[in-house]
């Protein structure tokens, strides 16, 4: 077997990015139709496009489901979710707090925004 040129490692990766956003897309279908208006939004290396075979895909899940419901215990809602997921799950009002701090910015300078039924995330980053 021929080792694979830079080209090809390149168009792979890019090929497994687009795979996972596409599964982020199709899961958070499912997930409206079970906790209705959502907001997902995929950061760090899947978004950036620099992850690796031991690499979660992280991604903020906003609900207004999750009120009233322990911060511990709300990703038992994404009990389907796709493998390696790593969600945060908060409520639009924690996460319009935590979009404001400059640490969260700067996670989410090169996000993909996956749906933004609460339009928290700006329109900043691939839709």
């Amino acid at each position: 077997m021929l080792p694979m040129s830079l080209d090809d490692i390149i168009r792979a990766r890019r090929a497994e990015r687009e795979r996972v956003i596409g599964e982020l897309r199709e899961y958070a279908s499912r997930l409206r139709a079970r906790l209705g208006r959502l907001s997902m939004a995929l950061y760090g290396s899947y978004a950036r496009g620099d992850f690796n075979l031991w690499s979660d895909v992280d991604v903020i899940v906003v609900s207004e489901r999750f009120r009233d419901r322990e911060f511990v215990t709300r990703c038992v809602e994404l009990s389907d979710a796709p493998p390696r997921l790593e969600a945060i799950c908060w409520t639009p009002e924690e996460a319009r707090k935590a979009l404001g701090k400059p640490w969260w910015r700067e996670a989410l300078r090169e996000k993909v925004v996956i749906v933004d039924d609460y339009g928290l995330f700006g329109g900043q980053g691939e839709s």
